[in-house]
């Protein structure tokens, strides 16, 4: 289904190649004029296949990767982090286990590589993603155990911060004033008026002055 703009109208359209298999709780991402799908859950079994949709010409493709690759799962994210880079985290596997493992796909070379991170004690599914202009990856919210477990499932408020990229120096110095902002705040009016506005954000301040 598609639902155009401005009107908003779902529309069926009829797509051709190899379809991926019914299933539920996959996780989709879109990169140029492709709809990427991986993973997902059919009836008791838990994938780990990767599909695409030209979004052009509505004709599905299969991607078979070589070398290591993910387990199956469903209840994951995928998010587009550049034109040739897929981020993948979390899920629950077929044992009903929560993930808590990364990786990211490239487009280009078709393989999977595992993104090593300190947040291997936290396994997440059902959560959500999203990408910054920083190179980060935030994920929020989720379980944090087995969702299917009703009576004891742990909801997490957490948010989870994966950088990608190594922080630039304007951010590292914004983050410094905020560290020592009982040292610092007196001469915050001093900082240009954008950067202000960032760190006042920080604290919900509407304080915007400066030069």
């Amino acid at each position: 289904h598609v639902s155009t703009k401005p009107t908003f109208l779902c529309h069926i359209f009829c797509s051709q190649g190899k379809t991926p298999s019914p299933r539920a709780a996959h996780a989709c991402a879109t990169v140029g004029n492709r709809g990427y799908v991986f993973g997902g859950r059919y009836r008791e079994s838990r994938m780990n296949d990767l599909y695409y949709l030209n979004l052009d010409t509505w004709e599905w493709n299969e991607i078979i990767t070589q070398g290591i690759c993910p387990v199956g799962r469903s209840w994951h994210s995928l998010t587009p982090i550049s034109s040739d880079h897929l981020f993948l985290f979390g899920g629950f596997t077929t044992d009903k286990q929560p993930l808590s493992d990364a990786w990211i796909y490239c487009i280009s070379k078709n393989e999977w590589i595992q993104f090593e991170h300190n947040y291997s004690e936290k396994p997440r599914l059902w959560h959500t993603a999203c990408a910054s202009e920083e190179g980060e990856v935030i994920v929020f919210g989720g379980c944090a155990n087995n969702l299917l477990a009703h009576s004891k499932a742990a909801h997490s408020n957490e948010i989870l911060v994966f950088s990608l990229q190594p922080r630039s120096l304007v951010r590292l110095c914004l983050e410094a004033v905020i560290c020592f902002k009982e040292m610092l705040a007196s001469s915050w009016n001093c900082l240009p008026k954008h950067l202000l506005h960032s760190v006042n954000q920080r604290f919900g301040s509407n304080n915007t002055s400066g030069s």
